[in-house]
């Protein structure tokens, strides 16, 4: 679990944008300046596309629940760490919501997505951290984490 001394306080994740269930992070890590995307929901295969229903289906719904970037940079510290400065941020927003429950009634998350890295294959995404490992380290407590690739698995 990371503590004062360790890199996530050194460490920075900032949301971009989200566009077509997919958001885009700027994170600072190890010295380093990078952005990572996170695919958070299903898209529908749209008419256009040269891919596949198939290929689609592989390379963009399959990355549900991933962080993506260069596989250099999905590190499991890194992985915790994002988790970890996310988790915090969407603690701090949960318990603003939870001092006005008249105004944010219904929706109140009840649990934290933890996402772990992924690399892309011919044959489909490759998992780098199991879900636990990430947990864990992260110090997510175990009764609010959700695991957003059972769906997939």
């Amino acid at each position: 679990m990371f503590n004062e001394s360790t890199l996530a306080h050194r460490s920075s994740v900032h949301w971009l944008l989200s566009y077509q269930g997919r958001h885009t992070y700027e994170c600072a890590f190890e010295g380093e300046q990078f952005r990572v995307e996170v695919q958070i929901a299903k898209e529908r295969y749209p008419e256009y596309s040269k891919l596949t229903h198939e290929s689609f289906e592989r390379s963009v719904n399959g990355a549900v629940g991933f962080v993506t970037s260069a596989p250099s940079r999905l590190t499991t510290d890194f992985i915790a760490m994002f988790n970890r400065l996310r988790y915090e941020e969407w603690s701090a927003q949960v318990s603003e919501m939870l001092k006005q429950p008249e105004r944010f009634k219904g929706f109140i998350p009840e649990g934290f997505k933890v996402y772990v890295g992924a690399v892309y294959s011919p044959t489909g995404w490759i998992r780098l951290q199991s879900f636990e490992d990430v947990r864990n380290l992260a110090g997510i407590p175990f009764d609010v984490a959700i695991d957003p690739t059972i769906e997939i698995q």
